[in-house]
């Protein structure tokens, strides 16, 4: 499910000459099998790697050399195995004893040594030998042929291994020099473990495990007192016997997006589907409805906060590399449209794969090897400005590193990084690492809001239009069919939620968003009020003028049910004559900033005004104007204070 991400093992067991009249014998049987016959021996150890028995491969071919100390063939082998392995250290030595041995052996053996100098990091090795690699094109050696496909494939990355030298040998090492990086230690397996998948609230941690090579199924920890625990799999009832992997909760954690290959008998490739998220489970695979799959690799998916729009990694015709990153936009009825290739800013002729887009919607993180990097695969952050994605930022040292960096994952307070890495030190091919993030590759700190929308008396669904405000912006959302909208906000900001839906009163609700500890989902119930017939004015007829205060609690601009039955007999009065003169006139104490309480009075006024205007002639309170003139000094009580909070009417004929 990985594309180009992990080294195909079994193309490699050419490389030596296969012997006639030996077969293997059950592995399970010893893990050795004893011969005195070093080409045997050899077989045997090919034939393992074939079933990708890795560790019982390098004992076998350890035996090998110990029957035949100069046997250049299994040393190359033996080194090609710790490559795949990750442990570059082994390979990079290995490799070098088999030069010593025969140094027209193997040409892409010469490209691996590089390489494996490269990831520990020593540059003039790593170029030394790639230079060598690239003399010997064209020249005759033992396995010319029998490399052939592996040597294009080196071929094709030569230079960008060269720029990853240069790019190195640059690299400030001390900017971040800070930032600890922290394995996983109780997750993390001689298996590769990738794609992990944080919660909002921090308790769960998705992630995706390869098992020998070829099952790639979706694990579920809990975090306990002591850190993340065993993985959960009576929680995942969605693997198969087929693969499934690069699952990634949606912000607000009621579903969970991830790739199923193999699952239509004419197409082989991966699908991206969902499941929901319900009591800490994965029970039902649901298929997108729309065009976003295709019949190629469609995998790592990541969903807006707003669950809109889809960013994920794909091989499908139309792009610019083996695997760029799309995006697709879901229609009003739930499907998903054809997706869009987000084009040559972010995508290359390399790979870029595992899109994460932050909450706040301007910030995508994803993983290339082919913008300027260390290795096999950087991270990379770009920040959208003026509805544009601008040039791809490095996320630098030690975040990245010379070895394949896969999916990032970022915390609800912007504060660390879960990503998974073949560094070494590891316990085996990629693992899983947490990370603080920093700033300068931060995007801003939003959190998950679910605005509700229903009857105030039967709480049935509505479904309508919300308009959020917060300063001077407001904008309108769209419930879904069970009257939900999915929304992220800054926190530490106090919001206005509007809704003008027909039979029912007009709606103002003020709610202050703090930044909850914990990143919590904010779960906001809107509940309309149906609208009912107004009696008949049954007051004096004769008003020249009328003053009514409303007052407010601390830091608030929101009605509450005394000041709704004043203010609806006051717009009966108003709707008596049609020669009133109306003034509206916030206020508020003297708590806080000058700035903040003008704002804060003026808010005060126009929600007042909205509320009249749902029961008063629409020519009466069009003209009138909400005045904010902020703070009024008090003499420090409470009954002081709360006396300036409030909203002046005056009525004048």
């Amino acid at each position: 499910m990985i594309r180009n991400s992990l080294k195909t093992i079994i193309s490699f067991i050419c490389l030596t000459i296969y012997f006639s009249g030996y077969t293997l014998l059950s592995a399970q049987q010893s893990e050795v099998i004893t011969t005195n016959n070093a080409k045997e021996s050899l077989q045997v150890a090919q034939e393992l790697i074939s079933v990708n028995e890795f560790k019982k491969a390098i004992k076998q071919l350890k035996h090998t050399i110990k029957i035949k100390k100069d046997f250049a063939v299994a040393y190359r082998l033996l080194g090609k195995v710790y490559y795949e392995m990750n442990d570059f250290e082994q390979a990079a030595k290995t490799l070098e004893q088999s030069f010593e041995l025969d140094k027209k052996l193997s040409r892409a053996a010469f490209y691996e040594c590089g390489d494996s100098f490269l990831k520990t990091g020593n540059l003039d090795k790593a170029n030394y030998y790639l230079g060598i690699f690239s003399e010997m094109k064209d020249k005759n050696y033992a396995n010319v042929k029998k490399e052939s496909a592996l040597e294009l494939s080196y071929d094709e990355m030569i230079e960008v291994k060269k720029k990853n030298i240069s790019f190195i040998s640059e690299l400030d090492t001390s900017t971040n020099a800070s930032v600890t990086i922290l394995p996983l230690d109780k997750i993390n397996s001689p298996n590769n473990e990738y794609l992990p998948s944080l919660s909002n609230d921090g308790d769960f941690l998705l992630f995706t495990r390869n098992k020998n090579g070829d099952q790639e199924d979706i694990y579920l920890s809990k975090k306990t007192p002591e850190g993340w625990g065993n993985e959960n799999q009576g929680a995942i009832n969605i693997n198969t016997s087929k693969n499934e992997g690069m699952a990634k909760f949606e912000p607000h954690n009621y579903k969970v997006y991830y790739a199923g290959c193999s699952r239509h008998n004419e197409i082989v490739n991966c699908d991206i589907f969902e499941s929901e998220f319900i009591d800490g489970q994965l029970n039902k695979e649901i298929e997108l409805t729309g065009d976003l799959n295709s019949p190629f690799w469609d995998s790592q998916p990541a969903v807006s906060c707003d669950g809109q729009t889809m960013y994920f990694a794909s091989s499908r015709e139309g792009g610019l590399g083996g695997s760029d990153i799309w995006v697709s936009q879901r229609a009003n009825d739930g499907s998903w449209a054809a997706a869009e290739n987000l084009g040559d800013i972010i995508n290359t002729k390399g790979d870029e794969e595992a899109p994460f887009i932050a909450k706040d919607g301007k910030a995508l993180y994803f993983t290339s090897n082919h913008h300027p990097g260390q290795g096999e695969g950087d991270f990379f952050v770009c920040f959208k400005k003026n509805g544009n994605w601008q040039k791809p930022l490095n996320l630098g040292y030690p975040i990245n590193s010379p070895s394949k960096e896969l999916g990032l994952y970022i915390s609800d307070d912007a504060e660390k990084i879960f990503f998974s890495s073949a560094r070494p030190g590891g316990k085996g091919g990629l693992d899983i690492y947490e990370a603080d993030l920093p700033d300068i590759y931060k995007p801003v700190e939003v959190l998950p809001v679910a605005l509700n929308l229903r009857d105030k008396e039967t709480d049935e669904v509505i479904i309508g239009t919300i308009t959020v405000g917060v300063d001077k912006l407001r904008e309108n959302y769209t419930t879904d069919n069970n009257g939900n909208v999915q929304l992220c906000l800054a926190g530490d900001k106090a919001y206005s939620f509007r809704v003008n839906k027909e039979g029912y009163e007009f709606y103002v609700e003020a709610f202050y968003l703090e930044s909850i500890a914990g990143n919590q989902i904010q779960n906001i119930k809107l509940a309309l009020n149906k609208k009912k017939e107004p009696e008949p004015f049954k007051g004096e007829k004769r008003h020249t003028k009328t003053v009514v205060q409303i007052y407010f609690e601390s830091n608030s601009f929101s009605i509450d049910e005394k000041n709704s039955k004043k203010l609806k007999d006051l717009a009966e009065l108003m709707n008596t004559y049609d020669d009133w003169t109306i003034t509206v006139t916030g206020f508020a104490d003297s708590v806080g900033d000058e700035a903040y309480n003008q704002k804060l009075s003026k808010d005060r006024a126009q929600t007042v005004v909205d509320y009249l205007a749902q029961f008063s002639d629409k020519e009466i309170t069009q003209n009138i104007k909400a005045l904010g003139k902020g703070s009024i000094s008090t003499d420090g009580s409470d009954e002081s204070k709360q006396k300036s909070r409030r909203v002046d009417i005056v009525l004048k004929r």
